[in-house]
């Protein structure tokens, strides 16, 4: 008997939203690569540009072209988008724009368009591995709603309430990011800096029983358009209004407007807390998933799940815009092939495709650099030499991360036990010096830093937890002003990077690296060894780490203009010194004030 098997079916998911733009393709079902468009066009956010780049690189991981695709899954509703927005909806000039020179006009696709919040919430539900679970998505907006609440079951995904554009979450916090000096996509600065100030303000965010109420929002009749102008406005308008300095502020005097931002987030935990309390009553479940911008809050997620609300709080590693082409994806698979709607959780995030070596040509522009070659073994025992010597490093290793988290493939490392690291990677990095800084540490280490369990939400390092006091002067680094820090749990399938972590600790006496995205402000997480390359040259990174390679930058002379005076016991009897000083024929010394140069520069 002859056997024929069925073609594979490849679905291919598109977020082709203003911002965040990305691709994934699956094959019956399967994840098999993942990419933001920012990656590969270096354009920060891909503001307004087509997902082409993505698509085709996930074309090419899958050795595939775009005529084997079974069908093109969108996470929004374009036509209706386009209503909403008052434009007409072509199909033509929507596929040219989105598929780039992927496709001549004549090939026949199969278009399916998913809602925005159901493409979101898919996101999250089907990469728990929870089989039932509540589900809240919060963003600046979907095509009318910026706030959902859904139920995820076997039977499929189901949304039981919304807030509409007007109770927007994600547009709040973004237009108090804006006025502090940030701009609206300020989001995570402003969270950082809310550890400074104190909650003492007003914001005009208030959480109810029901969810929670944005105070002077424009009217949800009103055109999508107007709606965020209106609401921009008039929130603007209260803080100039109730909320000290009472101007908009500027990047250089950010900490005048800490007590707003901590108020800001105070409302915003508590917004999000009152959502969770009613998501558990409308569905009744003990698990909650959460997806769309305001699920990035690291702050408020783990305030969540220490809550106690719910037994397991589950955020995905691309909770953002750019998670709707893996919803869609997988909303429109389980449609297509008839698939039993399982969970299955998403164990880590290396899902971009494949990147080419470093090729000669790269490696020529570092013919000043010493370049090593290593094994496996000698490989993670160099460089975490290196670290413990004080070295900042780049670290390049295999395929990159999805999501806005360095977690151990495109990273910045550096020793965790001086304070004076945090400085010296903002700098380098070209970032705010009092920004925060995350620490990664292997998964049997976790309870020795931090207190209690954070569950899945540190595979990504999506929750601020509290370290433990104890030892919270072992890596200062690492501590934010509030005694918290961002972890990531590194699991012994991360292969090398937790290596690195038990080769670190034989020097450092920890297991624990500050990690931060390989990136320099304003740019995209580095994709390519090419971008490490030139990131390498175009920063004061000491190491870049390119797979086995170890490039070290030459040591340049060290000019040193200051000094820090010794500290020397303050006398209560001067005279005593000076009269001993006149009677040996010394002259009395003069202190030298710390941190003053000595030539008076």
């Amino acid at each position: 008997m002859k056997i024929h098997n069925s073609p594979a079916q490849y679905v291919l998911g598109v977020n082709s939203g203003p911002h965040d733009g990305s691709a994934v393709i699956l094959r019956d079902g399967l994840l098999l690569a993942m990419v933001e468009q920012e990656r590969l066009s270096r354009n920060r956010y891909a503001l307004g540009e087509s997902p082409s780049k993505a698509i085709a690189a996930c074309l090419r991981h899958a050795a595939i072209e775009l005529a084997d695709v079974t069908t093109i899954a969108v996470g929004w509703d374009v036509p209706r988008l386009c209503e909403v927005e008052g434009t007409r909806y072509d199909r033509t000039a929507f596929l040219h724009w989105m598929l780039g020179s992927l496709w001549d006009g004549q090939a026949s696709l199969t278009l399916r368009f998913v809602e925005h919040h159901l493409a979101h919430a898919a996101s999250a539900f089907y990469t728990s591995g929870f089989p039932n679970a509540a589900i809240v998505v919060a963003d600046g907006r979907g095509e009318t709603v910026s706030t959902s609440i859904a139920l995820g079951s076997p039977s499929g995904i189901e949304i039981v309430n919304t807030w509409g554009i007007e109770a927007s979450l994600g547009h709040l916090y973004g237009w108090v990011a804006d006025w502090v000096g940030f701009t609206h996509w300020g989001a995570g600065k402003l969270m950082g800096l809310a550890a400074y100030g104190r909650a003492n303000q007003h914001v005009p965010l208030i959480a109810t029983p029901d969810g929670y109420l944005i105070v002077g929002g424009s009217p949800s009749s009103a055109p999508a358009k107007q709606q965020f102008m209106l609401s921009r406005s008039r929130t603007r308008a209260h803080l100039r209004m109730s909320n000290p300095p009472f101007s908009a502020g500027n990047p250089c005097d950010v900490m005048a407007y800490a007590d707003l931002a901590a108020s800001m987030q105070q409302a915003l935990e508590e917004s999000i807390l009152s959502l969770a309390s009613l998501a558990r009553r409308l569905t009744g479940e003990n698990r909650l998933v959460m997806a769309g911008g305001v699920a990035l809050n690291c702050a408020a997620n783990g305030r969540l799940q220490r809550s106690g609300l719910f037994q397991e709080v589950w955020v995905p590693p691309v909770p953002n815009d750019a998670g709707v082409s893996l919803g869609a994806a997988l909303v429109v698979d389980r449609e297509t092939r008839g698939a039993p709607v399982t969970a299955s959780r998403l164990t880590h995030a290396f899902w971009a495709p494949t990147m080419p070596s470093l090729d000669a040509q790269a490696l020529q522009q570092l013919d000043s650099f010493e370049i090593e070659q290593h094994d496996e073994t000698s490989l993670v025992e160099a460089v975490a030499r290196h670290l413990a010597d004080g070295s900042v490093v780049g670290w390049w290793q295999g395929r990159a991360e999805i999501g806005q988290r360095a977690l151990g493939a495109r990273s910045i490392l550096c020793d965790p036990r001086k304070r004076e690291a945090t400085a010296r990677v903002n700098g380098l990095k070209k970032r705010e010096h009092w920004r925060p800084l995350a620490p990664a540490l292997p998964e049997q280490d976790f309870g020795r830093f931090f207190d209690g369990d954070p569950s899945g939400l540190a595979d990504f390092m999506l929750a601020a937890w509290p370290v433990r006091a104890a030892v919270r002067a072992r890596i200062p680094a690492a501590i934010h002003v509030d005694g918290s820090a961002r972890p990531q749990i590194v699991r012994h399938q991360h292969n090398r990077f937790h290596q690195l972590l038990e080769a670190f600790e034989t020097y450092a006496d920890v297991p624990v690296l500050i990690n931060t995205s390989f990136n320099v402000a304003g740019k995209p997480i580095v994709l390519t060894s090419d971008d490490a390359v030139n990131t390498m040259l175009h920063s004061d990174l000491d190491v870049l780490v390119l797979d086995n390679l170890v490039i070290r930058r030459p040591r340049q002379p060290t000019v040193s203009r200051y000094r820090t005076a010794a500290d020397r016991p303050l006398s209560f009897t001067p005279w005593a010194s000076a009269q001993s000083a006149r009677t040996s024929g010394r002259a009395p010394s003069s202190p030298q004030i710390p941190g003053v140069p000595e030539d008076g520069a």
